[in-house]
């Protein structure tokens, strides 16, 4: 059929594949109730239902308009930040219970997305070339419940609930009270929980911006935990690759994340070319629902609506974002990788302890922190018979015993703690490990399933040839390898070239939306051969310029544990025809011979070739007549030689060798004198060397032609470290903000120090841990003694405003200084009281200090007015009124036929709590009731003199 119909829930969804990760445009047949992320509306309902909560949502904004596109340079900082996260799988016993293998493969794809691992990176549209950024960011499954007890990582929880997920906290609550792991709380700031269910609300994914605070409760689990649909959790099982990337953009929204168009779930919408999503190098855009147009421009950035003049051009949308809504998503910019890492530097929502060693420790969030993350690996878990393999644990400390399991292996079990292990017999085969700890003497496990593949090491003799012209597919003998079952190479019964015309290998990209299977030919022995070639026939288009394919041949000499490609080819450079939106069949036209030489690899008993589908959702490739040849003859015998990193170090370093030898060598044996490893079998081997010296190293190569060694004596010299530097401190190393100390080091202008300053001291006024190293003939020394220096912070102090003193007032009582405890001083200040008539009529500035308990001080002014209150010199007043008095707080003033000019009222402490002026009128009400009872003292100002009177405020 032609093409996949796609709902709205799948074009809101993610793909991806290698070189170009898109999905080609499909129709649709109906719309759905299934949006794509929910995240904004979820937001919307804290704001009205949990006001005080929303209120701590984290705003933190690194790239502020003005935007600009010029393509900034992606920072590596080699901090990667680890977060443990659990899968917890509400299901009713349905589908929606996907297997662990489902849930692997999405924790991989966030690992891919985040570590910029995916390969479609490199292939984004021209303006955003070189963008595409690794936030450093990993995820790995958490091994310790909460109780202390080991598990995987995920929980499992029965309840009719996942297919109502109206209310999330009904969901969270399902979960924390009845999963099949621990019963209770799993705090949201140690475990970054990922709810799987089968209906979440009408979205395919949604999550909060970080908020909250640290308290563990299923509150803070539901707000700071992310809600995905089974089928949008992986690419496997019940999900698939289209979605597979859903998970992506939900982890962008908890680490604050915006959509690329805004905070809101309206893509379309022309009004978000108004609305930002706090990240500069992102464009303005209103976000779109497919990948139709790579090169559409929803927002004019040269007329900015806010007159931001920075745009130095007009550009495209990055639709390939992962906070698009686009299905082709492949990327985070440099701007939104900086902002997702600063959440994780917030305590807000508990995100700065989540990757803390501390909390991986507690967590078992990897290999070295628990017992429970327990792991192993092989060196090569793909292999012939008869080769041997080592098992090495992922951790060695704590550890009082081992117990390894090898069905089908030799030996079948040990004890040992990094065994070797072989396997005579082609299959599948199973391992695994258990120990007991040195503290409790608990046990603990981890097995591994069809982890080890042996192939037969049985050769069949050149030439190969195949036309495909049997029905038996795959042809006896040959191999497909096929990783997410989603479709694979199929034999065509009516494509071919001739000879074999009518009859070819084909993979259905058209069709198949992401496709990296290979078909392997049967292993060939070219040892006795001098020169080998591969030639095979190829046909291709591509679907247009958006969507397209490639094809690899690899070559493995192994038994399949590595292979090299050795031929490369996609999108127009891999086509023998023009691009069709229709299913490619090609004419007889439309067909190429390709060759590939493989002269460097005779020699070698076993040669295992490959070819592989590299899926862009593009369209069909064919393959036939492939023949793989040789010319009989033994083998020129190789010319040994070598290359190094270096030839002059330090001890203690490291130094690579290459081999360089000619005439294509299948063995190599080397020898390293004085250093670690002493010997090797590699092509390229790096080698420590502890001790000063000058050392020979020999690299003998062989094929079967014959043996030649290259002995250099003398080759590497290894200079020793100079000794290490000490350094003094000038004067006390803790002191307060704005002080400094001067270190020196006692190895002069040769030093250089932790701060990555330079020469024989240096001054410092920053809180921190120094050490020094200097450097002789290019080796460094080790790091000096270190000087601890704390710089503690002055405090923060503020003097409030003091109101307007006539200058008749009394003494007037100073307590705006904060933190209180502080002492006051300037001119008319005795103590903490001001005297207006010390200072007179005038302005006068007063000074509050504080020092806090480490000794460090700070300080605030404010200005003190005095007035002599419109001249009048009279004597005080004795005919205005207050009634009633006492008073509730509702009261009037009166002065008969003179007119009032101002009122002020004073609490007990002086301070000024109610003010009006400019009055003209004789009568004024006064309303107080928002003051606490007590005495109050009233000053009234009038045209011809000043009456103070108290008013009792009773409640």
């Amino acid at each position: 059929m032609r093409k996949l119909f796609f709902s709205v829930a799948m074009l809101w969804g993610f793909t991806s594949f290698s070189q170009v990760t898109q999905s080609k445009p499909q129709q649709l047949v109906s719309p759905q109730e299934v949006e794509k992320c929910s995240q904004h509306h979820r937001m919307q309902e804290m704001q009205l239902h949990d006001p005080a909560r929303y209120a701590t949502v984290f705003r933190e904004t690194i790239d502020p308009k003005p935007k600009g596109h010029s393509t900034p340079t992606v920072k590596s900082t080699g901090l990667v930040y680890t977060i443990p996260v659990v899968f917890h799988i509400l299901h009713n016993g349905g589908t929606e219970n996907i297997s662990d293998a489902q849930v692997a493969d999405a924790l991989a794809i966030l690992n891919r997305d985040y570590r910029r691992l995916n390969a479609d990176a490199d292939n984004v549209a021209a303006p955003f070339q070189g963008m595409p950024t690794d936030a450093e960011i990993n995820f790995v499954f958490a091994t310790v419940a909460p109780n202390g007890n080991c598990f995987s990582g995920i929980t499992r929880t029965q309840n009719t609930i996942t297919n109502d997920g109206s209310d999330g906290q009904l969901q969270v609550n399902a979960i924390v009270a009845g999963n099949n792991v621990y019963q209770g709380v799993w705090a949201h700031n140690k475990y970054l929980n990922i709810y799987v269910c089968k209906d979440i609300g009408g979205a395919a994914g949604y999550t909060f911006n970080p908020n909250g605070n640290s308290t563990a409760n299923a509150t803070n689990m539901y707000y700071n935990g992310i809600f995905i649909l089974d089928d949008y959790c992986g690419s496997i099982g019940t999900a698939s690759v289209t979605n597979s990337r859903a998970l992506t953009h939900e982890v962008g929204h908890w680490l604050n994340l915006s959509h690329v168009w805004g905070d809101n779930n309206n893509p379309g919408t022309a009004s978000s070319c108004s609305i930002d999503d706090h990240v500069q190098d992102t464009p303005m855009c209103i976000g779109v629902t497919n990948c139709n147009n790579l090169s559409i421009n929803t927002c004019d950035d040269t007329n900015d609506p806010n007159n931001f003049s920075s745009w130095a051009t007009n550009v495209i949308d990055n639709i390939e974002n992962y906070m698009d809504y686009s299905y082709c998503s492949k990327m985070f910019t440099q701007g939104q990788v900086t902002r997702m890492r600063a959440s994780l530097t917030s305590s807000v929502g508990g995100r700065s302890n989540i990757w803390t060693t501390a909390n991986l420790n507690a967590v078992g969030g990897g290999p070295g922190t628990s017992l429970c993350a327990l792991d192993f690996n092989a060196n090569q878990p793909t292999m012939c018979t008869g080769t041997t393999v080592t098992y090495t644990p992922s951790q060695t400390s704590g550890i009082a015993t081992y117990s390894w399991s090898f069905p089908g292996g030799t030996p079948s079990t040990s004890t040992a703690v990094s065994p070797t292990v072989t396997y005579p017999t082609a299959g599948t085969y199973n391992a695994s490990l258990s120990v007991t700890a040195t503290s409790n003497g608990a046990t603990y496990s981890k097995s591994k399933t069809n982890y080890i593949t042996v192939t037969s090491n049985a050769t069949v003799s050149l030439p190969i040839s195949e036309g495909f012209v049997s029905t038996t597919f795959p042809p006896t003998g040959w191999t497909i390898v096929d990783p997410n079952g989603s479709g694979t190479w199929t034999r065509s019964s009516t494509v071919g070239r001739a000879p074999t015309a009518g009859n070819s290998l084909k993979f259905d990209n058209y069709n198949i939306v992401s496709g990296s299977d290979e078909m392997r030919l049967p292993k060939a022995d070219i040892a006795a051969y001098s020169s080998a070639r591969l030639v095979f026939d190829v046909a291709y288009a591509p679907y247009n310029s958006n969507y397209y394919d490639g094809l690899e041949v690899l070559v493995s000499t192994d038994c399949g544990n590595t292979f090299t490609t050795v031929y490369s080819k996609s999108n127009t450079t891999l086509a023998t025809a023009n691009a069709t939106t229709g299913s490619f069949s090609p004419s007889v036209s439309q067909w190429r011979s390709d060759t590939v030489d493989l002269t460097p690899y005779v020699g070698n008993s076993i040669v295992w070739i490959s070819f592989r589908n590299i899926g862009g959702n593009g369209n069909n490739i064919y393959i036939d007549n492939i023949n793989l040849t040789g010319v009989s003859g033994t083998p020129t015998a190789p010319v040994a030689s070598f290359s190094s990193t270096s030839q002059s170090i330090c001890a203690g370093q490291s130094v690579t060798y290459t081999s360089t030898s000619t005439n294509n060598p299948t063995s190599y044996s080397w020898s390293f004198p004085g250093g670690t490893p002493s010997s090797s079998t590699s092509a390229s081997q790096v080698v420590t060397y502890p001790t000063a010296g000058t050392y020979n190293v020999t690299l003998t190569a062989t094929n079967s032609g014959g043996s030649n060694a290259s002995n250099q004596t003398g080759y590497i010299t290894v200079n020793a470290a100079p000794a290490a530097p000490t350094i003094t401190s000038g004067g006390a190393t803790t002191f307060c903000q704005g002080g400094s100390v001067t270190l020196t080091s006692s190895t002069g202008s040769a030093t250089t120090w932790s701060n990555a300053a330079s020469g024989s001291s240096i001054t410092v006024s920053t809180s921190g841990t120094y050490t020094a190293t200097t450097t002789v003939a290019s080796c460094p020394s080790v790091a000096s003694n270190s000087i601890s220096v704390t710089v503690n912070p002055n405090p923060t102090v503020s003097f409030g405003s003091v109101p307007m003193l006539c200058v008749t007032d009394g003494p007037y009582t100073l307590i705006q200084g904060s933190p209180a405890g502080g002492t006051y001083s300037g001119s008319g200040v005795s103590g903490n009281q001001f005297n207006p008539a010390t200072v007179g009529i005038s302005s006068t500035t007063v000074t509050y200090n504080y020092t806090n308990g480490n000794g460090c001080s700070g300080s605030a002014q404010t200005t003190v007015t005095v007035d002599g209150c419109a001249s009048i010199a009279e004597n005080e007043l004795d005919f205005i009124t207050v009634y009633p008095n006492p008073s509730t707080g509702s009261f009037t003033i009166s002065s008969g036929v003179v007119n009032l000019n101002s009122i002020k009222v004073f609490n007990a402490l002086g301070q000024v709590v109610y003010e009006i002026s400019n009055l003209q009128d004789s009568k004024q009400d006064v309303d107080l009731k928002n003051m606490a009872k007590g005495v109050y003292t009233i000053r009234v100002l009038t045209e011809v003199g000043t009456q103070h009177i108290p008013i009792v405020l009773e409640k």
